[in-house]
């Protein structure tokens, strides 16, 4: 019973973190001319910058690690 439960909570994060993900690629909101904010860009690009540089490693390490799961 616990594993619907789990099923449960990792399907409806899943389904939020896609609809705010689609909500800030909206085409049309820059076709409109709305402009995202600048005061939450301005705080979070100094840790976007010291992150950025870990996933780009963590990417190719899991890259390499499916190419040889591949090959099993």
């Amino acid at each position: 019973m616990e594993i619907l439960g789990i099923f449960g909570f990792v399907f409806a994060a899943t389904a939020a973190g896609v609809l705010v993900y689609e909500h800030q690629t909206d085409v049309l909101r820059y076709i409109e001319g709305h402009e995202p904010p600048r005061r939450v860009a301005a705080i979070f690009e100094p840790a976007r910058a010291v992150v950025d540089p870990l996933i780009e490693r963590i990417n190719w390490r899991a890259r390499n690690a499916i190419y040889l799961a591949s090959f099993a």
